[in-house]
């Protein structure tokens, strides 16, 4: 769990200087809430259904969700899932 909050904290800091670069279009940091988010993620049993929202990068990662995916997600890319749309 911690190599996950330290990892999340990591990204944090990489996607919200993006963001405030511009690079980026909306991105809402964790600091401080990792081990909130990594923690019960840790406690729900794998069956569980999750839906990540955008503070809750460290639930998604915590159940698999790869960095590279959440990346292009943030940058709106066509390889994520929403195709490049994009929140305003």
């Amino acid at each position: 769990m911690y190599k996950d909050m330290t990892l999340l904290n990591v990204l944090d800091r990489i996607l919200y200087e993006s963001q405030r670069q511009g690079r980026i279009s909306f991105y809402m940091t964790n600091f401080g809430e990792e081990a909130t988010h990594i923690g019960s993620a840790a406690a729900l049993n794998p069956k569980d259904l999750v839906y990540g929202q955008y503070r809750e990068a460290g639930v998604l990662m915590y159940r698999g969700f790869k960095l590279n995916e959440f990346i292009d997600q943030c940058f709106g890319n066509a390889r994520a899932s929403c195709k490049g749309i994009q929140m305003p």
